[in-house]
């Protein structure tokens, strides 16, 4: 099946209508239209054909999104990985792709020859004679899972993906034309490459985040009506003093941790209820968005999502269900016999049929034959009025096998060690009152990994 593509639809219907907003640049869509043809062109003249790979250190840049569209046109996979990873890592993702080429968009590193820098001019523009087709079946780019729990693994889609993830999402989170969605998210993350998906197919903004520290300001400044954050944002926010009602917001997106009560009523207080989200990699984003009315609940599945907990595990499919994880040239559907993907989230639905997602499964430990699990902790943690963030891991212990230790990122004063036992055990047994309490550690991203917390929590442990 073939669908225009929708960038060169709105540059037909509303040609001077702004796409993109980045610092002082806007390119209206009949000049993002032109730059994506100019680029795809040089693409084929580059030597690259249909399902080759392109790496791409992208976080957010003009020239990263233009270059990601241009891919789309010329057929070639999009490969973004996180700029902040070493030359080293880079080139392990880039051998597992199997992709030999780089465009450094965002990046100034010096490559070794087995990975050959590629450069394009993203100003020159093209006409485009004949409507551009996407290919619903064109595989379009690779997101490396987060890896937080284990090697981070390529996750591969097909344009279908993203096409069926924005028109289920757009049913929740409605995008029109005065839309303008900031992309606060990278695009290596796959909350963040889904969003010009959402908001070209409604012919809407993209607004580029540029600068994240002057966000308070240029919400109010800009036609901001979108935004996806993770919790830790929000609180940043609202301690420089934001205020939804001196802005255009009218949709807040959360996702990516625990989501705190506190956060939530503030919210909602000030006129702003958040819509909270469950969603991954391998389903192209967004699979239940609701209202987030209890701890853990996340609504229903959107349309083209199908979703079902077997055993305590939550599984899903449907419309925006990845090709399969991409390793050395090889495509593994990590699926089941009925073609369901096993996420390892542990959750199930309540009485009003909204999930519940409890946590991981992996991440779930046995202590004294109790069995815990770690986001309960963090749940309950981060409903503390003065906690911005929590992350609880299992350290071991000569006695119990291991034993629950969280760090906690404060927004507020900072309260005792007795006091936080005191909360804690308000609202869970005894035995998942962590036994140390850990400051959060400097530069953490909006991710943090598991495993370089437990390796953390063991190090300053042995050293008490």
């Amino acid at each position: 099946m073939l669908d225009t593509c929708p960038i060169h639809y709105w540059a037909k219907e509303t040609p001077e209508h702004i796409a993109v907003e980045a610092g002082s640049v806007r390119l209206s869509y009949r000049t993002l239209n032109r730059r994506v043809a100019s680029l795809a062109q040089q693409l084929a003249r580059a030597g690259f054909v249909a399902g080759d790979r392109l790496v791409a250190p992208a976080k957010g840049s003009l020239e990263s999104l233009l270059l990601a569209w241009a891919c789309l046109r010329a057929e070639v996979v999009f490969c973004p990985l996180n700029p902040a990873f070493p030359i080293s890592q880079q080139l392990t993702l880039a051998k597992r792709l199997q992709a030999g080429r780089v465009c450094q968009t965002e990046s100034d590193h010096h490559y070794p020859a087995e990975l050959t820098p590629v450069s394009f001019d993203f100003l020159t523009e093209a006409d485009v004679r004949e409507p551009p087709a996407l290919d619903s079946n064109q595989l379009c780019n690779t997101i490396f899972t987060s890896g937080s729990s284990g090697t981070p693994k390529a996750v591969l889609h097909r344009v279908a993906n993203h096409l069926a993830s924005a028109r289920g999402s757009a049913l929740f989170i409605p995008v029109d034309q005065n839309s303008g969605w900031l992309l606060s998210l990278p695009l290596f993350h796959i909350g963040g490459y889904t969003i010009p998906f959402r908001v070209f197919l409604a012919g809407g903004r993209v607004i580029l985040d540029d600068d994240p520290y002057t966000l308070p300001a240029r919400l109010e400044q800009q036609s901001i009506t979108h935004l996806s954050l993770v919790p830790t944002q929000l609180w940043r926010l609202l301690k420089s003093g934001f205020s939804p009602q001196r802005t255009q917001l009218r949709e807040l997106l959360l996702g990516g941790a625990a989501i705190p009560a506190p956060l939530v009523a503030k919210m909602t207080s000030l006129g702003l209820t958040p819509k909270v989200s469950y969603g991954l990699s391998e389903m192209a984003s967004q699979v239940c968005t609701g209202i987030p009315t209890a701890p853990g609940v996340v609504g229903r599945p959107l349309p083209g999502r199908e979703v079902r907990v077997v055993e305590g595990e939550i599984q899903v499919r449907g419309e925006t269900l990845f090709c399969g994880y991409l390793n050395n040239g090889e495509v593994d559907p990590a699926l089941n016999d009925e073609g369901w993907f096993a996420t390892r989230d542990k959750g199930h639905f309540n009485a009003d049929g909204a999930l519940v997602v409890e946590g991981r499964l992996d991440n779930g430990f046995i202590s004294g034959g109790e069995n815990i699990q770690p986001e309960s902790i963090e749940q309950r943690l981060v409903d503390h009025p003065g906690i911005a963030q929590a992350l609880v891991v299992a350290v071991p212990h000569p006695e119990w096998g291991e034993r629950p230790v969280a760090f906690i990122d404060w927004h507020g004063e900072a309260v005792s060690k007795q006091a936080l036992n005191v909360w804690v055990r308000e609202a869970l047994p005894g035995f998942m009152v962590p036994d140390a309490w850990l400051a959060w550690p400097p530069g953490v991203g909006f991710k943090p990994s598991r495993k370089q917390f437990a390796e953390l929590a063991r190090a300053q442990l042995a050293n008490k």
